[in-house]
């Protein structure tokens, strides 16, 4: 008769090996998103988008604070992949090193998108 010790051990090792695999799945799907991306021709696709449809708006003004903190906007301008989103609207990046003066030019107008925190958004709502 095996040792139930053994049958816990295994049972508890395949449980944690079948929740782990789709999170190693996704995270595999989305490496590289993009990164070789190629058009018509065989060329890899520009970053920036150009002459696409236009939204609205000619120019979209993002502000963000240039540090780690911010990864996502520095490596989403860097990398043109807001800009692709955005098709033909320009983007106009303004780098902030503080939260209450990119909120200042949120509710001022100056900015229509702003990466921040939490307390300097929750600051500028109340």
């Amino acid at each position: 008769m095996p040792d139930t010790g053994t049958i816990r051990t295994s049972l508890r090792r395949g449980l944690a090996a079948a929740a782990a695999l789709p999170l190693l799945i996704g995270a595999l799907a989305s490496c590289g998103y993009g990164s070789q991306a190629q058009d018509g021709t065989g060329e890899k696709a520009n970053a920036a988008a150009t002459g696409g449809k236009k939204l609205s708006a000619s120019e979209v003004r993002i502000g963000y604070f240039p540090n780690l903190t911010h990864a996502t906007a520095l490596v989403g301008i860097q990398e043109g992949l807001i800009q692709q989103e955005l098709g033909g609207t320009r983007i106009k990046p303004q780098s902030f090193n503080a939260g209450p003066s990119e909120i200042e030019a949120l509710n001022g107008g100056s900015l229509d998108i702003g990466f921040i925190g939490p307390s300097p958004s929750i600051n500028g709502y109340v």
